[in-house]
């Protein structure tokens, strides 16, 4: 698809977010609340019709430049865009399964922010190493993008909690108690992987010591959450936590560091 275009539905894809975040907002919900809502929720709709779509013109995009139909999470571009979706599905999760409501405001401003970076980035399809030919990679991606968006979402009604001194511990919690698995999951898919290509679970490569630090760092959370005197520290690593997700996810890929994961 042309390149231009692309990016012109990924400004609006961002935009719409955007918008869905400043109608989620309680103020302006507070005027006209029926049709604030209702335009509210035609948005989102829109917004995550456009997502899928770009997910589908990325994967279709691998199809036709390299002649192969791999799922598109080979290069940062592509992951961030499937990143974007990710908060629609997480957000039902913890709504529907955890009950946790009144958090839809995060949820939106993370889907904007992440699908902001891809307007500033090259969306041509990306080699497919043969390192990434692993039956493993899509759960491993996978798994990662899910613990990474509530990681994100956690951060902010951290920061919120933080800021305003408001009470948020309940939802802090279940984001912590949801992606820990995830990521823990998505952890292990990626050492049975590393076995398989390179012979070795673990290599002490740079982008591996992070992801092993982040998961320490939730780990602890967790354990801090069970302690009333302790939560305040726990919501402090609810926030160093995505410090060290932004850390691990970009690091070795941006910045080009001499790593097995830079691709």
């Amino acid at each position: 698809m042309n390149p231009v275009l692309v990016k012109v539905l990924l400004a609006v894809c961002a935009l719409l977010y955007y918008l869905c975040f400043a109608f989620s907002l309680k103020r302006v919900a507070a005027v006209g609340k029926e049709k604030t809502a209702l335009a509210g929720r035609i948005l989102y709709i829109l917004a995550l019709v456009l997502n899928a779509s770009l997910i589908l013109i990325n994967y279709i995009d691998n199809i036709a430049v390299r002649g192969v139909s791999f799922i598109p999470f080979v290069s940062v571009y592509q992951v961030l865009v499937f990143l974007g979706f990710c908060f629609f599905l997480v957000r039902l999760f913890i709504e529907k399964v955890c009950k946790c409501t009144g958090y839809s405001s995060y949820f939106l401003l993370a889907s904007a922010v992440v699908m902001t970076g891809p307007c500033f980035m090259s969306g041509t399809a990306a080699n497919y190493p043969p390192a990434l030919q692993s039956v493993f990679f899509i759960p491993h991606i996978f798994f990662y993008m899910l613990s990474y968006s509530l990681a994100a979402v956690a951060f902010l009604a951290a920061l919120a909690a933080l800021i305003k001194n408001e009470d948020h511990d309940g939802f802090l919690l279940c984001c912590a108690r949801v992606l820990f698995p995830f990521m823990t999951a998505g952890l292990f898919c990626g050492a049975v992987w590393a076995d398989q290509v390179w012979g070795e679970f673990w290599a002490w490569d740079v982008k591996e010591c992070w992801s092993l630090v982040t998961w320490l760092n939730y780990m602890i959370c967790l354990h801090l959450f069970k302690r009333a005197p302790m939560k305040k520290y726990a919501r402090i690593l609810m926030i160093t936590g995505f410090v060290f997700v932004v850390v691990t996810f970009f690091f070795s890929n941006i910045l080009k560091v001499n790593s097995l994961h830079s691709y």
